[in-house]
């Protein structure tokens, strides 16, 4: 029984303070739009796809090899990041970007068995995206020979400008707002009426003080205390009328 009642409770306080989190819901919904509209940078992608093939001593194409190439991605991915081809990026590029920016910038994406891989980079302009990607894939398999003394990298997929953004999630970020908003919402609403210390009921007078309840006094509106009056007023004009004619 005491369980019912505590759900009744929490429904009556859920639906007194509706209002409240109603407001604060909107609230959260409408910091994550100013966020994902006005103050979130936009983020674009462009990706490169590189091919390594070694170059074979007979046309049919082993196993062994096949493996050999997909190794040696797990190499190039070190030396794709490495200064000696992102420095020289950053110097046909004329990047203000440390090494470690621009670095920050680029993911090496691989596939199990692929002799594939891709340069990714993510910029706040396409345009830029896209090119640092190819200038890296062309300084990369410039400088491969001259470090590993091997030219078996080729580009088969440029990158071109994407100009629609990966970040922010318009819809995700919206969502998330409208949740946080909702849970605040709740919390505070719990806050706000268990720090109420006032009395609401005579029912926390007579079971949690252990007092008598000697009565109820309603609380009467404005207008329902104007009607009243305006009552006993008419009432004792008709009274003092009576006297006078009597008299």
């Amino acid at each position: 029984m005491e369980e019912e009642i505590s759900l009744v409770e929490l429904f009556d306080i859920l639906k007194k303070r509706m209002a409240w989190i109603i407001n604060v819901t909107l609230l959260g919904v409408l910091l994550a739009a100013v966020y994902t509209f006005f103050v979130a940078v936009p983020e674009y992608s462009s990706t490169t796809q590189l091919l390594v093939n070694r170059t074979q001593q007979s046309e049919v194409i082993q196993q062994s090899d096949i493996n050999t190439n997909v190794q040696l991605i797990n190499t190039y991915k070190d030396i794709l990041k490495s200064p000696v081809v992102l420095d020289e990026v950053r110097d046909d590029l004329n990047l203000e970007l440390s090494h470690s920016a621009l670095s920050n910038k680029i993911a090496i994406a691989t596939q199990d068995n692929s002799q594939v891989f891709n340069i990714q980079v993510n910029d706040g302009n396409p345009y830029d995206a896209a090119l640092i990607a190819n200038t890296t894939a062309s300084v990369f398999q410039k400088t491969l020979p001259d470090i590993m003394n091997v030219d078996n990298v080729s580009v088969i997929s440029e990158s071109v400008p994407n100009e629609t953004p990966i970040s922010p999630n318009n819809t995700l970020n919206l969502a998330i707002g409208l949740v946080l908003g909702g849970m605040i919402g709740v919390g505070l609403a719990f806050l706000l009426e268990f720090m109420d210390n006032t009395v609401k009921d005579e029912t926390f007078i007579v079971e949690e003080l252990g007092w008598t309840s000697l009565g109820i006094i309603s609380e009467m509106t404005t207008d329902e205390l104007t009607a009243d009056g305006s009552q006993v007023k008419a009432g004792k004009s008709n009274e003092t009328r009576r006297v006078r004619s009597r008299v």
